[in-house]
């Protein structure tokens, strides 16, 4: 793979309160990655404003070696969907008790991907559930899946919960149904387009979009993705009275990204709004590129992994701007 796409590179380095168990557990055999190839072509309405272009479908999740749980201790494994067991990975547990008290607790994972720590007494949920990555030379936090979907919990009994590296897939999907057009309820990475428009009986400014046009946007990978995937993707949208649309959970990596109108005119694309050119080797590059550029996503850049909700994406989407 290019050194320049993801490379599942740890940053953070540490061990959680770990046991003799973490070391005598083995990963077994691991089931092959889906596959993730072809194209896909979306057409968007006038009125349509987001599409999800890996739908609401969570890939197979590894195989995970065998825990029980204990009493008052949050446990289990980190891995990525290959079942590589990921080092570094931050797990924490927030607890609440009557009267308004919250306390926490917290653990990084060991060699093998294991963690363990105190839950603190209450109501229970996980928290900071992320890992550093290296993402085309920047470190990237993301967000980490809980296997089994649940991430609250009662304190007594004590809980074991795995967690995945993904690359897309969708988050909660109570909150997917209620904001489907929220990037942080993907796993995948994020692009928002904003445009002017062209109304018909107003004056006719040059590099303002007809309102009557099709906008076209092609993704088109630039080797492969974290777990290989090449898949591209091509989206029309019909403008009509729609002045920004968003395409949400693409496999994360790094893309050839094309854009013109219908009837073949190249569009110019600049990066906008807060997460313009915030990082120096992530987002449009180059910048203000008239028809073909390179896109990768954008990380939230003030988040640590203790700071990311648990079951929530950690990209923000990229705002490029369009015009003729």
């Amino acid at each position: 793979m290019n050194k320049n796409l993801l490379i599942a590179a740890l940053l953070f380095i540490g061990c959680s309160k770990n046991s003799e168990e973490s070391q005598a557990q083995g990963w077994g055999a691991q089931p092959a990655l889906p596959v993730v190839q072809g194209q896909a072509t979306f057409s968007m309405s006038g009125s349509e404003y987001y599409v999800n272009v890996m739908g609401n479908t969570i890939p197979r999740m590894p195989v995970f070696p065998s825990l029980s749980a204990k009493g008052g201790t949050a446990r289990g494994y980190v891995a990525d969907l290959s079942g590589k067991p990921l080092k570094g990975a931050h797990v924490g547990v927030s607890s609440s008790l009557t009267g308004g008290f919250y306390s926490n607790g917290s653990g990084l994972t060991d060699d093998n991907g294991y963690y363990e720590f105190t839950i603190p007494t209450g109501a229970a949920y996980f928290f900071g559930t992320a890992v550093t990555v290296t993402y085309n030379e920047t470190p990237a936090v993301m967000a980490l899946y809980p296997v089994g979907g649940t991430t609250a919990f009662p304190s007594g009994s004590g809980v074991v919960k795995n967690f995945v590296l993904l690359s897309y897939g969708p988050a909660n999907p109570d909150e997917v149904a209620q904001q489907p057009n929220n990037e942080s309820n993907y796993y995948g990475g994020a692009l928002s387009f904003n445009f002017n428009i062209n109304y018909a009986g107003d004056p006719q400014i040059p590099e303002y979009l007809p309102e009557n046009g099709v906008i076209e946007i092609e993704l088109i990978p630039v080797g492969i993705g974290l777990y290989g995937e090449s898949k591209s993707f091509k989206i029309r949208k019909k403008i009509g009275n729609m002045n920004t649309f968003n395409i949400h959970n693409i496999p994360v990596g790094k893309y050839t990204i094309n854009a013109k109108m219908s009837d073949g005119r190249k569009l110019k694309m600049r990066a906008i709004g807060t997460k313009a050119n915030v990082y120096e080797h992530l987002g449009l590059k180059p910048d203000n590129a008239v028809g073909t550029s390179t896109v990768t996503f954008t990380p939230n850049h003030q988040y640590t992994p203790v700071m990311v909700p648990s079951f929530k994406g950690n990209w923000d989407a990229l705002e490029i701007g369009l015009k003729l």
